[in-house]
């Protein structure tokens, strides 16, 4: 992990990891923007967020076993030419119908970058080095929310909302010639069945079945939906509601992507030190404080009433990313692939549910986001303490790895 080869496969994986939450974010700034000039409701606007990470959760059960199959590399230039063509589409959008569409197969594209890395991580790194390696990773998923609506609120105030779109071509060429000229094969052993129909629904049907798995899937699965829920009401909050610019608004991000960065370095800095149980308690403890205070504090809207609790629960959830990530692939070398891609699968899934979610009881207040998120924090603690490895068994395993 720290020879300067590693590091700079890592770097590249990261700058991969990033295009999906990149593709969320840096439009977000133009969301009222897009309601005003396709003459659609804040609601249908906010479907083109949920419908993207429908093709994004989708895609990810047919890449993952295409990695297997045909190795990392092709895999990874084809989801990206698709991405690539999908943001075209989005930037000449004529109608709401349209954009929705461009937004599908965007997120059908923009997938292939997560759940090829995971498995890129999974065959190059053994357990440790693969949770510092995903901690690192885990700063895409901090810098891109954080990065996206910084940018393309500038993006919207000086060139309109078609620029954040092109400005996603530009970064899919980019990581596509990135791909072709620095990332080398890494798939151990290609496997000839890993398409097959009947293999793939048992590979899938174990994945489902495996306590630890969804153990360690629970709390990642079901935080990342609360901060769907929020990326989906935070634009109609603080934009609409609060009278923000678009430029303004995308700076806010900083405050939860400072957070987010400690709790992923610091999931790093305890790799070795405490058991991956531990840290993901400890995490769970910071989501769960984070919802009780937005709850609290919901009966007022103002910035630092939602941006502070927010800070807290991406702080656990960068605690929780890094250590569950790497825990829940490691039992599973031969079908990393179709692992990584059930994990993406249900993240987004429930990403969408978020979202979706958050847009049919949204009131304009800050109530019904707390509501959603302390409701999936709930489901994700719930998952984690019935179904992961105890401690006892967790410190076994990591003795063994």
């Amino acid at each position: 992990m720290n020879r300067p080869g590693s590091r700079a496969l890592v770097s590249l994986l990261t700058a991969l990891v990033a295009l999906g939450p990149v593709s969320v974010s840096l439009y977000v700034p133009s969301m009222p923007a897009l309601a005003a000039e396709f003459r659609a409701t804040p609601a249908l606007v906010q479907q083109s967020f949920t419908i993207f990470v429908i093709g994004f959760a989708v895609a990810q059960l047919v890449y993952g076993p295409l990695a297997d199959r045909f190795g990392r590399r092709p895999v990874l230039i084809g989801g990206l030419i698709l991405y690539i063509a999908a943001s075209l589409a989005c930037a000449l959008s004529t109608s709401i119908d349209e954009f929705l569409i461009a937004r599908l197969v965007q997120g059908l594209g923009a997938c292939v970058g997560p759940v090829v890395v995971r498995a890129i991580v999974r065959d190059r790194f053994e357990r440790a080095d693969a949770v510092r390696a995903f901690a690192f990773i885990g700063t895409a998923i901090a810098l891109a929310p954080a990065l996206g609506p910084l940018i393309g609120g500038f993006l919207e105030v000086w060139f309109g909302w078609q620029s954040a779109f092109l400005f996603l071509v530009g970064y899919g060429l980019l990581m596509t010639a990135l791909v072709l000229a620095r990332l080398e094969e890494t798939v151990p052993q290609r496997d000839p069945s890993a398409t097959d129909p009947a293999r793939l629904i048992r590979n899938y049907a174990s994945l489902l079945s495996n306590a630890r798995y969804l153990g360690y899937l629970a709390p990642i699965t079901f935080c990342f939906g609360g901060l769907f829920a929020y990326n989906a009401a935070a634009p109609f909050l603080f934009i609409d509601r609060l009278g923000l610019s678009p430029d303004r608004f995308g700076m806010l991000a900083i405050f939860t992507v400072s957070t987010y960065a400690t709790g992923s370095w610091l999931a790093g800095r305890l790799e070795g030190r405490l058991s991956i149980r531990r840290t993901a308690i400890m995490g769970l403890a910071a989501a769960g404080l984070a919802t009780a205070l937005m709850l609290l504090l919901a009966g007022e809207l103002s910035l630092a009433r939602v941006i502070g609790p927010m800070m807290l629960f991406v702080f656990g959830f960068g605690l929780l990313m890094p250590a569950c990530t790497a825990a829940a692939l490691h039992p599973f070398p031969r079908i990393a692939g179709s692992a990584s891609a059930m994990m993406g699968f249900l993240q987004m899934g429930v990403g969408a549910a978020g979202s979706l979610i958050l847009s049919r009881v949204y009131d304009g207040t800050a109530l019904s986001l707390a509501l959603v998120m302390a409701m999936l924090a709930a489901l994700g603690a719930t998952g984690f303490l019935f179904l992961a490895p105890s401690a006892a068994a967790e410190d076994a395993a990591a003795g063994e790895g």
